[in-house]
C-alpha cells in the first residue's frame, strides 16, 4: 500500500511537471523551468520508492537510489532563484535589481557546493522500509540545510507575495512542506506529501506570474 501512494506522488509530480513545462514555454518563463527541473526529479526520487520492493535490495537499487540524493542536493536549491523570479514578474519593486538577482543566485550556488560537499560526498547509503515500500537511505542522516535554507526563502518571499501581490500560493506551499518537516519521526511519506503540496504551490504561482508578464504585451501600442 505504501509503495502505492509513493507511485501516485510520481504521477502527481508528472503532471506538475508537464504542467511546468507549459508554462515555461508558453510564457516565455526561465524561472519557471527551474521549478519543472525540481518536480522531475520528484518524478523520478517516488517513483523509484514505488518500485523498491518490486526490484528487491541489492545493487540495482542502490544504484537507482544514488540519483535520488544527487537531485535533492544539486536541483532543490534552484527554487531560490525561482523565488526572485516570481517576486519580479508579480511587480515587487525590490526584486527588480540585477544585485537582488544576483544575490540570490550566489546563494543557491552556495546551498548546491554545500549539498555536494555535506551530502554526497562520502555518503553511505543503508537499505530500510517504510511499509511495503523498500528504498536506500543516508546510513548517517544530516541535517538538511540546503532544503532548509530554501524553504526558509520561499517563505519569506511567499510572505512578501501575499501582502504585496496577494498571491499567496508560494506561501502556503512552503508552509505545508514545513509543517510536515516538523513533524517529529514522520515517516517519507508524510514528507514527501509536502513536497507535493510545495510544487503545486510553485507551479500555481507560475502561473499567475505567466499571466502577468502577458498583460503588459496585450495593451494596444
Amino acid at each position: 500500500m505504501t509503495s502505492l501512494v509513493f507511485a501516485v506522488f510520481s504521477v502527481v509530480h508528472l503532471c506538475l511537471t508537464v504542467w511546468l513545462v507549459r508554462l515555461a514555454l508558453v510564457r516565455h518563463s526561465t524561472h519557471t523551468w527551474l521549478v519543472a527541473a525540481v518536480a522531475a526529479g520528484l518524478v523520478y526520487d517516488n517513483a523509484i520508492v514505488a518500485l523498491g520492493s518490486s526490484l528487491g535490495a541489492g545493487d540495482l537499487l542502490f544504484a537507482l537510489n544514488l540519483p535520488r540524493f544527487v537531485v535533492h542536493a544539486l536541483v532543490t536549491p534552484l527554487l531560490v532563484v525561482f523565488a526572485v523570479g516570481a517576486a519580479r514578474d508579480l511587480g515587487l519593486a525590490w526584486a527588480r535589481s540585477r544585485a537582488v538577482h544576483a544575490g540570490f543566485s550566489v546563494l543557491a550556488a552556495a546551498l548546491v557546493a554545500y549539498g555536494v560537499v555535506a551530502d554526497l560526498v562520502g555518503l553511505t547509503l543503508v537499505p530500510g522500509r517504510e511499509g511495503d515500500a523498500l528504498r536506500y537511505s543516508a546510513a548517517e542522516p544530516t541535517v538538511p540545510v540546503p532544503s532548509v535554507v530554501t524553504i526558509v526563502v520561499l517563505l519569506l518571499v511567499g510572505v512578501a507575495l501575499l501582502v504585496r501581490a496577494r498571491s499567496g500560493w508560494m506561501l502556503l506551499g512552503a508552509a505545508i512542506m514545513t509543517v510536515v518537516s516538523a513533524v517529529p519521526d514522520a515517516p517519507l511519506v508524510v514528507g514527501n506529501l509536502g513536497e507535493v503540496a510545495l510544487i503545486a504551490g510553485l507551479a500555481l504561482t507560475a502561473r499567475k506570474t505567466g499571466h502577468a508578464s502577458l498583460r503588459p504585451s496585450a495593451r494596444p501600442a
